[in-house]
């Protein structure tokens, strides 16, 4: 072999290897466009699905407006509750300023969900043996004041003399702590 040989060998080689780099280049190059396509379309679909959710969360928003005014106006009833220190104390003075003589008094607070939207109620059982109508009134009285209060029972019997009425009643009161005080506005 000459130097011609060698020469025409040593192009063929190089060409060999420049066709073979730029087919691997391609390859490379085609992966990154079909790499790029697959994410503009996932892109695409991502984009259509969050407008999609928008819409539809601007639909509820428009469905559920009278709901959720209709909440908002009751949050500060069920806010008035503190902690179950404050909640007997207020019953406690709706007690003392009807002068009702109560026969017993139970407190004791319930738990729920944590991070529910009512995490925990004050149960009270109250006992009270007085004249009917000041009872009565006292009860409507409560349930006016504190209009999120829920009577969970309440048992009527006769008391001891004859206008007084023996009234067995059970409360729940929601209680929303100082400290979980998110605001639940939407």
């Amino acid at each position: 072999m000459n130097n011609k040989h060698f020469g025409c060998l040593a192009l063929g080689l190089f060409i060999m290897l420049i066709g073979h780099w730029t087919n691997a280049s391609y390859k490379k190059l085609r992966l990154a466009r079909d790499a790029e396509e697959m994410s503009r379309t996932a892109f695409d679909g991502a984009v259509f699905a969050r407008s999609a959710e928008q819409r539809k969360m601007v639909i509820l928003k428009n469905n559920t407006i009278d709901s959720r005014e209709y909440l908002n106006q009751w949050e500060p009833y069920i806010r008035q509750v503190k902690n179950a220190q404050f909640g007997e104390a207020l019953i406690n003075l709706r007690i003392k300023q009807a002068g009702i003589i109560t026969l017993s008094q139970v407190y004791e607070t319930v738990d729920y969900v944590k991070g529910g939207t009512i995490p925990k109620t004050l149960n009270a059982k109250l006992v009270f043996e007085d004249d009917y109508v000041k009872t009565l009134n006292w009860l409507a009285d409560l349930e006016g004041s504190l209009p999120a209060i829920r009577v969970s029972n309440c048992k009527l019997s006769k008391g001891q003399s004859g206008n007084d009425i023996k009234m067995e009643l059970s409360l729940d009161i929601p209680i929303i702590d100082s400290e979980n005080g998110k605001d639940s506005r939407a």
